[in-house]
């Protein structure tokens, strides 16, 4: 089962996922600030921080599995799914095959990474066969802030992703773009529980990431908002990749403002 933490008392319950080459001390704040009134489990995906890879064949779908076992051992019925980046996809697919027991989605930028998968996987392998995994992460890691004064925290973060099994890593960007290109569409039309989302950043796939500008929407942003008529979104211009480190206040009152208007109970 996946490492994970929890604390706190209340509903509805939410649960935290990671982005790629993440853990769930990527949600301290969130977890800090909601554990005081809610029930709080920040997990780690398989293979990253504490957890165990998957004995399977690694998907979007396989990690939404391993986290609705932690809500089952868990005794959590009912949960609001609150992903980072990669992490939007598992918990997608979570409340696709589980309705009832996903109260709300709440997706923090996130992003499109391929629209053809055999022509991204080609580009990946060939960058990680020329540069090695860890030089890549590095780079990855290096367009996610904006902000000089996140520079720590980048250099820690890029090291932590750097140290991933290369391949646990690289199996894992792979689904990521199976995802992307073979499913996403089809997914978020299937999506039938509230949504929020909370972007920052944007990209074309295979180009660099930079910061929203004042009144831009992203546009996986839109083609989300399209897709799903209910859902709603916020942005946040000038703030870097992760969202709810950069501007965590912020990020925890939109998620407040959802529980109370979308999710409550």
């Amino acid at each position: 089962m996946l490492a994970f933490e929890r604390c706190g008392i209340g509903t509805p319950s939410l649960l935290f996922v990671h982005g790629f080459g993440c853990a769930r001390e990527d949600w301290s704040a969130q977890v800090e600030q909601f554990s005081g009134e809610h029930d709080c489990v920040a997990v780690d995906l398989p293979g990253f921080g504490q957890s165990h890879p998957l004995a399977s064949e690694i998907s979007m779908s396989a990690f939404a599995d391993a986290i609705r076992e932690v809500m089952d051992s868990e005794g959590i019925e009912q949960a609001v799914l609150v992903g980072h980046s990669m992490g939007c996809r598992p918990i997608v697919e979570l409340s696709i095959a589980a309705p009832d027991r996903v109260v709300g989605l709440v997706l923090v930028d996130p992003g499109r990474a391929s629209v053809n998968y055999e022509v991204s996987k080609a580009q990946f392998e060939a960058l990680i066969e020329e540069k090695g995994f860890p030089d890549h992460a590095h780079a990855m890691f290096a367009n996610m802030f904006f902000n000089p004064k996140f520079d720590d925290l980048k250099d820690r973060l890029a090291e932590r992703g750097a140290s991933v099994h290369v391949d646990v890593a690289v199996a894992t960007y792979l689904a990521m773009l199976d995802w992307d290109a073979n499913r996403c569409e089809a997914a978020f039309d299937a999506v039938s529980v509230p949504v929020m989302v909370l972007q920052s950043t944007t990209r074309d796939p295979g180009e660099d990431r930079r910061p929203l500008k004042p009144g831009e929407m992203a546009p996986y942003q839109k083609m989300i908002m399209e897709r799903i008529e209910t859902a709603e979104t916020v942005s946040f211009p000038g703030v870097g990749h992760f969202t709810m480190i950069e501007a965590a206040d912020a990020v925890s009152a939109r998620i407040q403002k959802f529980i109370d208007e979308r999710a409550d109970g």
